[in-house]
């Protein structure tokens, strides 16, 4: 055959040779194709199912409040269609006044056993109709569908089957996505797993969200006084009775982007940013934790962490510097004179390698917080300090990182992802540091896997008790080796979307502090969680960069035209 084709390499042009070569692949892309048509994709779940070893009873709530038919017939008959049996849908008419939506309602329930209709004899609003509906719940599980969105074949089976693998999970939610008025799939939302900070600064978790329902009742159900994001403030109170928080990586739900709807414009629903502010610090308000929440001044639907009463703890900090002296050192000097923090050191170390030394200045430290920065940062923002220590009180936070900017107002970066092409990679480096990234990943803080020691604040005790940056690095990677373990510990990483420092690194000097020495030491060290992903950057996105670019789409990537990515 070889030879075959050497021959045919030398009478034939180029392009011919590529057609006989797609040519002899047609019978693989054939079966492959077979593979993916609804036909053998419900043959396999009905073998997936077989499989389960417990079926617990789903109840889907679905509020309605004068639906287009059209739209509610589609969200009905994705339920219908779920290739997972164990559901009921218990539909309550919020008082519409339609006979046409009544009937077909009430058609519904007629015909199928599943379905439940309630209407109510006065509108009551979002939050209390579906209220009405959780009473009304049979199952072990609640999950809550608007009437005009729609799921995905196999959105409930995926479901059951989380809860199959870890039986102690009370919530479970998905990937989204979007659907035009033309019917067109848009703007895929590939989600982080449950990050608590993030949930603070942007409503992430949206759609497909299921809840153990007693605990949805523990949390006492939906509170009117913050109907339009009612789930998202939801949420909020049921994050304080769990941590069993499970996150599917699949687009489960598709969300329709219709005029009035938050999925097709920020600006359709007002009073959004201030009620979800509000619920951000009822919520921090009930933790005891010293911050509370304020709508972002300029992206809709983004909240920011402020100090609570106008004042946050202000413990001593110790800020670290390595440098020999030089240009960039006196710069960081004069910017940090600006600081408004009322309460810091700074310790400069001149020799050792860059862990050697940072442990060197660890060690003459006094403050309860080191402070790590690079020689050629400066201070452009008096708060920075103030915003590092406010994210460092919230739970389980052991080491925070500021937004690092580029003097030409592009991101250096927002956090660091790991397990990508390369071991680690800075997440939106390049874009407008004053845009909203993916779905608020720039404006709203986050947990992340990784921080730079460009600039990193630590709790000391969490140093200590890590025994401070492993010395076996010389040049690079003891920052994201520090951070993997304070993970090993459960203590985590945020990135404060609200402190940003400036980096005069060049990309020269970049590349000319890299060791493949160190990159192999952090590979060989970390290799299980590298291969396991990044939990804060979903494996959906393309794995050359941490720009929050989707990969491996079916479908063309389109946007929803004038929406501002906001939830």
């Amino acid at each position: 055959m070889r030879r075959d084709l050497r021959v045919l390499k030398s009478i034939l042009p180029s392009w011919a040779i590529t057609f006989l070569r797609r040519l002899r692949s047609l019978p693989r892309h054939a079966r492959r194709l077979r593979l993916h048509t609804p036909r053998a994709r419900r043959e396999a779940a009905l073998q997936e199912l077989e499989v389960l070893p417990a079926r617990p009873l789903i109840s889907l709530v679905m509020p309605t409040y004068k639906t287009d038919l059209k739209y509610l017939r589609e969200a009905v008959d994705s339920l219908l269609g779920q290739h997972y049996p164990e559901w009921e849908l218990i539909v309550v008419d919020d008082a519409s006044g339609d006979p046409g939506l009544t009937r077909a309602l009430s058609a519904y329930a007629a015909t199928h056993s599943r379905i439940k209709f309630k209407p109510l004899a006065e509108n009551a609003g979002i939050a209390a109709a579906t209220n009405a509906g959780l009473a009304l719940c049979e199952g072990e599980f609640v999950g809550f569908l608007d009437h005009d969105d729609t799921l995905t074949p196999d959105a409930l089976l995926r479901v059951a089957q989380a809860l199959a693998a870890d039986p102690e999970l009370d919530v479970v939610y998905s990937d989204s996505d979007k659907l035009t008025i033309g019917g067109v799939r848009a703007d895929p939302f590939l989600k982080p797993d449950w990050s608590p900070v993030y949930a603070l600064g942007a409503m992430y978790i949206g759609h497909l969200l299921i809840v153990r329902t007693s605990v949805a009742e523990a949390a006492g159900g939906f509170d009117s006084a913050f109907d339009k994001i009612q789930d998202f403030e939801f949420m909020l109170r049921v994050s304080e009775r769990t941590d069993r928080i499970h996150h599917i990586p699949q687009i489960l739900y598709h969300w329709r982007a219709i005029p009035g709807s938050i999925a097709a414009g920020a600006e359709e629903k007002s009073g959004v940013p201030e009620l979800q502010a509000r619920a951000v610090s009822a919520h921090l308000e009930r933790l005891g934790l010293p911050a509370r929440s304020a709508p972002h001044p300029a992206i809709p639907h983004r909240a920011v962490l402020v100090p609570a009463n106008g004042s946050a703890p202000q413990p001593k900090v110790s800020i670290v510097v390595v440098a020999r002296g030089g240009a960039g050192l006196e710069r960081l000097r004069r910017s940090l004179e600006q600081a408004d923090y009322p309460d810091f050191e700074t310790i400069v170390i001149e020799e050792g390698s860059r862990a050697e030394a940072h442990n060197a200045g660890a060690a003459q430290a006094s403050g309860s917080y080191l402070c790590f920065l690079a020689p050629d940062a400066e201070i452009v923002d008096p708060g920075w300090l103030t915003q590092l220590v406010l994210h460092a009180s919230l739970p389980d936070v052991a080491a925070v990182g500021p937004k690092l900017v580029r003097p030409d107002g592009k991101v250096e970066q927002a956090g660091i992802a790991i397990g990508l092409r390369d071991p680690a990679a800075p997440m939106l480096s390049g874009v407008d540091a004053e845009g909203d990234g993916y779905y608020g990943a720039l404006p709203c803080s986050r947990e992340v896997s990784g921080l730079s020691a460009e600039c990193m604040l630590v709790a000391r005790g969490d140093f200590e008790r890590e025994g401070g940056f492993s010395e076996l690095y010389a040049h690079e990677f003891e920052d994201l080796d520090l951070c993997r373990r304070l993970a090993r510990s459960s203590r985590k990483c945020v990135y404060a979307a609200t402190a940003t420092v400036l980096t005069h690194r060049s990309e020269a000097a970049r590349r000319t502090g890299s060791d493949i020495v160190d990159r192999a030491l952090f590979v060989d060290t970390w290799y299980d969680e590298l291969l396991a992903g990044d939990p804060y950057f979903n494996r959906g996105f393309a794995r050359q960069r941490a720009d929050y670019v989707p990969s491996g789409w079916l479908e063309p990537v389109h946007r929803v035209v004038g929406a501002v990515r906001a939830r």
